[in-house]
């Protein structure tokens, strides 16, 4: 049942999301900082936050999902 709701590779994807918000906050903004591009700077910072807040609420609506199910 729970499979007609979603696609297989949701799984996937909310790794991916995750792991990318991780690479901007800790490897992207870092580089950034050290070029004294502060711009790019904050946009990754942004950016890595709306990645992993994604990833967490689809993860958290998955398990909720099964839950009910």
């Amino acid at each position: 049942m729970i499979g007609n709701l979603y696609s297989g590779y949701l799984d996937v994807a909310i790794l991916i999301w995750v792991l990318s918000g991780m690479f901007n906050l800790l490897i992207d903004k870092n580089k950034y900082e050290q070029s004294n591009m502060t711009k790019e700077m904050k946009v990754s910072r942004i950016l890595g936050w709306i990645h992993i807040v994604i990833g967490t609420a689809l993860f958290l609506s998955v398990i909720l999902v099964k839950a009910l199910m």
